[in-house]
């Protein structure tokens, strides 16, 4: 129990929330039902419900990531939603994708926000829209702009004008594009989400800057009106709640399955006594790291929560309902200790990656029938669409993968990929040494971002890990030798106080306890105009026959190193022939890591030495139905054992549940 004192302060908090939260406990809003001429959707305190249209309402939720699904998808995957039972979807808006650089902004093809909007609208879904600045959802740096970080003593997350500036500047251009889909204007939008679980943040980095988050909700309130519902999320924890608590914006929590639900609430009501209580994050899986198991949550401990949360009027989403896959090199990291997210984000998902439903997806949708209606299941609603098998494809190699690089110039110590505005993709080091070394000589990179491939001259002599904390190497120079570090970015960090991840090579190196200078610096990014440069080079060489089938283990240890590009091209069987392509899985057997390109478009990385994700999802719709040609590209970065023929196989299942090395 609170002492009455405490009880009517945070009382008199909620009676200034401001117009849209101007319903204090004993007042409601009295809309008419159906009303033509004003939609609206706020908060009874009294009755502790939103309210829509003047009718209570609570909202059961899945989020879906637009950005995370093929376009032509999205109406299938929401429909699917729907007939799930749930009655809204809750996105993510990314920043870094739609802004790729200061002067470029998009909003086409995957990106086509606006379509994502109207396409939930046609479903009969509502929209909780969460526009960040930063979502983490396991996006590299957590969906911040990387460019952001060319500032080197930007203060990201906080009032700092360096952040702030472009802040404001993006959210007018997406407000613009977007208001017209606020509830209020006849869209879906009804809740949108300030700053994203700030709690967190606080609490790992000892600071809540309220100032911080009162200027982004009065920047969101400038931007959409006072009367729209604006919302926090934070773990269920009194202190990250605390933290993330924005006067005059309605606290939320987050939590999943086998968490004591009255706890959680409670923690949520200490906060805020009345009200609708709401789980914003409901966890039905878990996020996957490169290396470490494949995440798994049972359907009996996502049914039983679920069932608790809707038995005390709970307002839930479920996050993922949908997980989707992180094409390119999108995906994040997670840090202390470093590891990596992989390409696919299925989250053991009720729909999952390639929008297949099974035992999970039944259960909830049974679940919520027991407490209100659901739409009928479509006669034509099947669990598995149907996979393409499409064969074995025998890869031929191109050239070392050196050839592709674009040149930086000469710098006196290394710079970040942020300083030469490359946001993805790997940097090449290279310096001349001179002199006498000890016989061996330590090459130490501490501040190596985040894996590199050390060279001598051409020859390869080993990995360097910010993972596995493996940051030195013996070697054997030699007066005039070429020391090369190749370093590729694996992603920045997307959680926690270490956010501000710069990549490559950040500080000194040492060779015997010298500091090695005069850096030559060339880099391979991977953006839409490098691609198309990079898939016009493969495809000539295709055509001109300037290619090899038969590659032995010495030809890549010798030259310029054993990091390859290698390529074909393929029909599909004949026997598609009047259909559309169908959705299926890379498997590539005796291959190492690297990224997977195909009609130029950026698949993702793979990683199978390391698992727990063994194929790559490819949907149908980035393939060209038979007789037309298509074209798959592979970046390989390490050492292959598929040698000397190394083919790629099209398969019907997914498989991203493979042995790795850590539990």
């Amino acid at each position: 129990m609170f002492p009455t004192n405490i009880l009517i302060l945070l009382m008199v908090t909620n009676l200034a929330l401001g117009s849209i939260l101007d319903l204090a406990p004993g007042s409601d809003l009295n809309t008419a039902p159906g009303s033509a001429n004003k939609r609206t959707f706020s908060i009874s305190f009294r009755k502790n419900t939103f309210i829509k249209d003047g009718e209570p309402y609570r909202y059961i939720s899945g989020s879906m990531h637009y950005f995370r699904v093929p376009r032509q998808y999205w109406r299938e995957r929401l429909e699917k939603m729907r007939v799930a039972g749930l009655t809204c979807v809750q996105t993510y808006v990314e920043w870094s994708s739609h802004q790729p650089n200061p002067e470029e902004t998009i909003f086409k093809d995957n990106l086509d926000i606006e379509e994502f909007l109207q396409a939930a609208a046609d479903t009969g879904l509502d929209v909780i829209l969460r526009p960040g600045p930063y979502i983490d959802a396991e996006r590299d740096l957590g969906g911040l702009p990387s460019w952001i970080l060319k500032n080197k003593n930007i203060n990201l997350r906080t009032n700092d004008p360096g952040f702030m500036k472009p802040v404001e500047a993006w959210y007018k251009i997406l407000f613009k594009k977007i208001n017209k889909y606020l509830y209020k204007n006849g869209g879906p939008i009804i809740m949108i989400q300030v700053e994203n679980e700030y709690g967190s943040y606080g609490a790992q980095t000892g600071f809540c800057e309220k100032e911080y988050l009162e200027n982004l909700r009065d920047l969101t309130r400038g931007l959409v009106g006072d009367d729209v519902v604006l919302f926090t999320t934070d773990g269920n924890s009194l202190d990250l709640v605390k933290c993330g608590k924005i006067d005059q914006v309605y606290a939320t929590v987050d939590f999943g399955p086998g968490a004591n639900v009255t706890q959680a609430f409670h923690v949520q009501r200490t906060i805020e006594p009345r009200g609708p209580l709401v789980n914003s994050e409901f966890y039905p899986g878990w996020l996957d790291h490169w290396g470490h198991q494949h995440s798994k949550v049972g359907s009996d401990e996502v049914d039983k929560t679920l069932d608790e949360m809707l038995r005390v009027e709970a307002n839930v989403n479920i996050y993922m309902f949908h997980g989707g896959t992180s094409f390119g090199l999108s995906a994040g990291s997670n840090s202390d200790p470093f590891l990596v997210t992989p390409t696919s984000y299925d989250y053991d998902a009720p729909i999952s990656e390639s929008g297949d439903v099974g035992e999970k997806f039944w259960r909830i949708r049974t679940r919520i029938q027991s407490y209100q209606s659901v739409p009928p299941v479509p006669p034509t609603f099947r669990n598995e669409s149907q996979k393409g098998d499409y064969g074995t494809i025998p890869m031929r190699y191109i050239w070392p993968v050196f050839n592709l690089f674009r040149k930086y110039g000469v710098h006196e110590s290394p710079v970040s990929f942020e300083d030469l505005r490359q946001n993805n993709g790997f940097l090449l080091y290279e310096t001349q040494v001179s002199g006498l070394f000890s016989d061996p000589a330590g090459l130490n990179i501490p501040g190596i971002r985040d894996r590199a491939y050390v060279y001598i001259n051409s020859r390869f002599v080993g990995v360097l890990s910010r993972g596995e904390n493996i940051l030195s190497l013996p070697l054997q120079p030699r007066d005039g030798d070429l020391i090369r570090v190749l370093v590729e970015n694996q992603g920045r960090i997307c959680f926690g106080p270490d956010l501000r991840d710069r990549k490559g090579i950040i500080g000194n190196v040492t060779l015997g306890g010298k500091i090695l200078k005069n850096w030559k610096i060339s880099g391979l990014t991977f953006t839409e105009k490098t691609v198309q440069a990079l898939e016009k080079l493969i495809s000539e060489n295709l055509r001109n026959g300037g290619t090899r089938r038969q590659v032995q283990d010495q030809d890549l240890n010798t030259s310029q190193g054993r990091m390859s590009v290698w390529a074909a091209m393929f029909q599909l069987q004949s026997n598609s022939i009047s259909q559309e392509p169908l959705d299926t899985f890379v498997e590539l057997p005796g291959w190492h890591k690297g990224i997977i390109i195909v009609n130029g478009f950026v698949l993702g990385r793979y990683w199978p030495a390391v698992g727990p994700q063994m194929t790559l999802y490819l949907p149908g719709t980035l393939l060209k139905p038979y007789p037309e040609w298509n074209r798959i590209s592979i970046l390989e970065q390490d050492r292959l054992t598929c040698l000397p023929y190394c083919n790629i196989r099209f398969r019907t299942s997914s498989n991203i549940d493979g042995p790795t090395p850590f539990q």
